[in-house]
């Protein structure tokens, strides 16, 4: 799907794709093509790629964003391969009984069952 540019967008758009390296040439001539008053249309960004600036969360950070909150210093290291450990010796199912069991929600991904467990002392 298209998406729609005013002149200021566009010139920000072209300005981070050279100054990342890029050839915004193309734009460029676009830009000067269009009157003062229309809107530009071009491709959307893609995230996680190389059009993003933003470089992709690390696991621990991720974990750390969704659950850290249970563990005084969050997800230090070998926190996180203790529940990547867990996330590999146990099933979803297996997690979510014992969340249910020690009275913990039982929502999440394996990882953040885990958390649960273990920031609750069951684990």
């Amino acid at each position: 799907m298209p998406v729609r540019l005013n002149r200021n967008q566009l010139l920000e758009l072209i300005e981070s794709i050279e100054v990342a390296g890029g050839d915004a040439s193309e734009l460029r001539r676009e830009m000067e093509a269009l009157g003062p008053d229309q809107e530009i249309r071009t491709r959307p960004r893609r995230q996680g790629s190389r059009f993003n600036d933003e470089e992709e969360p690390t696991p621990a950070e991720r974990l750390n964003h969704r659950v850290g909150d249970l563990f005084d210093s969050g997800i230090s290291d070998e926190l996180l391969d203790r529940l990547v450990e867990l996330d590999k010796n146990h099933s979803q199912k297996e997690l979510r009984a014992m969340c249910v069991g020690a009275g913990l929600s039982a929502g999440g991904d394996k990882k953040e069952l885990a958390a649960k467990l273990v920031s609750k002392g069951v684990l």
